[in-house]
């Protein structure tokens, strides 16, 4: 079940544009520094990251790739419920690769619409804006060449703190919550997760990893919060 939500949320995300980075540039918008806990999943490739103008901007986007990428959202969207119907009568195996299959689509997609520089760039800003919890992603496994021992560790650590994420948004219910305590320790659980996960590699691995994430990108601050608004303090990159 899980794994469906994470699923879920993420062909949601692509089809409406829901989890561009939040604070950070890492979790849904929205939300606050390390909210969507390992979620990442490629960022529906690419395209939440796309709809960000600062995003445009670094990459060098021009009209016509403007024009082409807001027609594939269009497609995006008219091909999300069927495809959530199916996840949720999927067994995981199921999902797993029917997700995979989608994924494999996006990204076929956008080669035809970026530039190869551009697309290596955007994988890129993918990554810093996932931090981490992109480990868990098979293609960054796999070029990390991460063992079963080390990939376990990574699915370990996620769900530990998945779980303390949600056990912080419970007790962070109601009116009377101090919002921005709450993303201070959210925050704060981010960091300790990242540092975890950055233990599971070899020294190797760590200078692959940075080297992976290319040119640091800083993402805009948002606006300062406001009690009940759904962002905390961003956190650099």
């Amino acid at each position: 079940m899980k794994r469906l939500t994470i699923v879920l949320a993420v062909l949601v995300f692509t089809a409406a544009v829901f989890a561009q980075p939040g604070p950070g540039g890492r979790g849904p918008r929205g939300m606050g520094p390390g909210m969507g806990l390992g979620m990442g999943f490629g960022m529906g490739g690419g395209f939440g990251l796309l709809m960000r103008p600062e995003v445009q901007k670094e990459l060098n986007l021009s009209e016509q790739q403007l024009q082409q990428i807001q027609q594939l959202m269009a497609q995006q969207r008219e091909q999300i419920q069927p495809l959530m119907q199916q996840m949720r009568d999927a067994t995981p195996e199921q999902r797993q690769k029917l997700m995979e299959q989608v994924m494999q689509k996006w990204d076929e997609a956008l080669g035809k619409v970026l530039q190869p520089s551009q697309k290596a760039r955007l994988r890129e800003l993918q990554l810093q804006a996932e931090g981490e919890s992109a480990l868990a992603r098979p293609d960054v496994a796999k070029e990390l060449n991460l063992n079963e021992e080390q990939r376990k560790k990574v699915t370990d650590i996620l769900t530990q703190y998945r779980q303390k994420q949600m056990q912080l948004w419970q007790q962070g219910r109601g009116p009377d919550v101090d919002r921005q305590a709450l993303f201070q320790q959210i925050q704060q659980l981010r960091q300790q997760m990242d540092k975890e996960l950055l233990a599971v590699l070899s020294a190797q691995q760590q200078e692959q990893w940075k080297k992976m994430q290319g040119k640091p990108f800083e993402f805009p601050r948002p606006p300062t919060m406001r009690p009940g608004a759904g962002a905390g303090p961003r956190r650099q990159l």
